[in-house]
C-alpha cells in the first residue's frame, strides 16, 4: 500500500477522533449549560414562589380598617350598642370619568351602540349592598352624538347606575364645560335613569339633598372650589353650580338642620390634581366644616387617594374626613391615579339616644385594568386585593405578571397613604 495512502488514513482517523472528542466536549459543555440554566431557573422559580407566598401573606395581613384611630374612636361610641340600634350602609366612589379611549372601547360600530357594561362587570360586587352609593359624575351626559372627554353617552351613565351608584354630585371643575344648558340636560338625563342628583342651583338656592334612609334623615351637601377657565364664566353661569364659600356652606348646613337632618355629609371638589398631599386650603375648609357641625367630608378632584382622618367636633362626636377618594373609573395614565378604592361606611343610629354614630369604615382597593388596544374588552375594574391574592395562589391566567407587580406596588402605596 502506498505510504501516502496510509498517512492519509491515519490523518483521517486522528481527525475522526478529534472531531468525536470535540463533539463530546461541546455536547458536555452544552449539557452543563442546560443543567446550570435549569438549576438557575428552578432556583428563580423557587424564589418567585417564596416571594408570591410572602406577598400573599402581606396582602392578607393588610387591615380592612383604614387606620387604628378610627377603631379606637369608634370603639368608645360602640360601648352603648343596643339591640334597637339601626345600621345604615353607605359607599362612596371618587370621580366618574369617561375618556375617548373608553368611548372607543365601548362603541360597537356595526350596531352603532355603546356598551360599557364590561368595564363595570365586577364593580357591583365591591359595593356592600349599601343603602346609598355616592360619587362625582365628572362628565356631562348630553345626548347629542358629540361624545368626547367632556361628554359621555347615556349608556355610560346607565352602566354607572347598574354598578350600584345611586347618588351623584354634578358640582366639579368641569360642570360648566357645556354651559348652563349642559348642566340642565345632564341633570335631567341622570334623574331619568333613577339617580339622585345634586350640586346645581338651577331650581333652588340650596344645593342640599336630604335622603331618608331607614327612618333616618341624612343630608348631603356638595361644592366645587374651582371651575376650569373660571375667569371666562359669567356670573349667571357660576350661579347655576354650587361653588364653595363659607357663607354658602353655613347657609346649607342651617337649611339641612331646619329640615330635620340628623347627619350631614359633604362631598367636595378641592385640592391639587395628581397629588397625595393635602394642601392648606383643604385643611382650612375642613376646619370650618368640622366647626360648623358637619359629620363627614368626602373629597374628590386630585384623582388619587389622599390621607383620611378622624376629627372631633365641639360636641366630641367623630367627624370622618377622606381628603380624596381618587377616581372610580378613568383611563388616566398615572399608576397613582389607577390606584383607587370603594369606601364603605357604616353608620349606627342608637336606639337609646337616637343619635347617628360612625360605626365602621373599610374599603375595597380597585384598579382600572387596561387589557390593551387589541383586546375585545379593553378596560375593566378589578379588585386589587382579591386579584393579586388569586395570582399568588397560582391562578396566573387572570392577569400577567407585569400587572401583578403593579397591583402589589399599588396596594403598598395605598396602604402607606391610609396608614398616615
Amino acid at each position: 500500500m502506498p505510504r501516502n495512502r496510509r498517512n492519509t488514513r491515519r490523518i483521517k482517523s486522528i481527525k475522526d477522533v478529534l472531531n468525536f472528542k470535540t463533539f463530546m466536549i461541546i455536547v458536555s459543555i452544552l449539557m452543563l449549560i442546560i443543567i446550570i440554566c435549569i438549576g438557575i431557573n428552578s432556583y428563580k422559580q423557587y424564589q418567585d414562589r417564596q416571594l408570591l407566598a410572602k406577598q400573599k401573606e402581606e396582602i392578607e395581613k393588610q387591615s380592612e380598617e383604614i387606620f387604628s384611630q378610627i377603631n379606637d374612636n369608634i370603639s368608645q361610641t360602640n360601648q352603648n350598642i343596643s339591640e334597637s340600634d339601626v345600621l345604615i350602609q353607605m359607599s362612596a366612589v371618587g370621580d366618574i370619568l369617561c375618556s375617548q379611549a373608553m368611548l372607543d372601547d365601548a362603541y360597537n360600530e356595526q350596531a352603532d351602540y355603546y356598551d360599557f357594561s364590561n368595564m363595570f362587570r365586577k364593580a357591583s360586587g365591591y359595593i356592600n349592598e349599601a343603602d346609598i352609593v355616592m360619587g362625582t359624575m365628572e362628565t356631562s351626559i348630553i345626548d347629542n352624538d358629540k361624545y368626547n372627554d367632556e361628554n359621555a353617552p347615556i349608556e355610560f351613565a346607565k352602566a354607572v347606575k347598574n354598578s350600584g351608584v345611586n347618588l351623584v354630585t354634578i358640582a366639579h371643575n368641569h360642570s360648566l364645560d357645556n354651559g348652563v344648558s349642559g348642566i340642565q340636560e345632564t341633570k335631567d338625563n341622570l334623574e331619568e335613569l333613577g339617580f339622585s342628583v345634586f350640586g346645581d342651583k338651577l331650581e333652588t338656592s340650596n344645593a342640599v339633598i336630604i335622603k331618608e334612609v331607614k327612618k333616618s334623615k341624612i343630608a348631603f351637601l356638595t361644592y366645587t372650589c374651582f371651575l376650569d377657565e373660571e375667569t371666562k364664566k359669567s356670573a349667571e353661569e357660576k350661579n347655576c353650580i354650587n361653588m364653595y364659600s363659607e357663607e354658602q356652606a353655613k347657609s346649607d348646613i342651617e337649611y339641612a338642620k331646619e329640615n330635620g337632618a340628623e347627619y350631614i355629609c359633604v362631598l367636595i371638589h378641592w385640592g391639587d390634581a395628581i397629588s397625595e398631599t393635602v394642601n392648606d386650603e383643604q385643611k382650612k375648609i375642613a376646619d370650618f366644616l368640622v366647626n360648623n357641625d358637619v359629620d363627614m367630608i368626602l373629597g374628590a378632584h386630585p384623582s388619587i387617594v389622599q390621607p383620611m382622618e378622624i376629627r372631633q367636633n365641639a360636641d366630641g362626636d367623630n367627624v370622618f374626613i377622606a381628603y380624596s377618594i381618587g377616581t372610580y373609573v378613568s383611563t388616566l395614565s398615572s399608576e397613582e391615579a389607577r390606584t383607587e378604592l370603594v369606601l364603605n361606611i357604616e353608620l349606627r343610629k342608637s336606639g337609646k339616644d337616637g343619635k347617628i354614630y360612625l360605626n365602621k369604615v373599610d374599603y375595597t382597593p380597585i384598579y382600572m385594568l387596561d387589557n390593551g388596544e387589541n383586546a375585545t374588552n379593553r378596560f375593566e375594574l378589578i379588585d386589587m386585593k382579591s386579584t393579586a391574592t388569586a395570582y399568588a395562589e397560582g391562578n396566573t391566567d387572570i392577569i400577567t405578571r407585569e400587572t401583578y407587580d403593579k397591583l402589589i406596588k399599588a396596594l403598598n402605596r395605598l396602604n402607606n397613604i391610609l396608614a398616615q
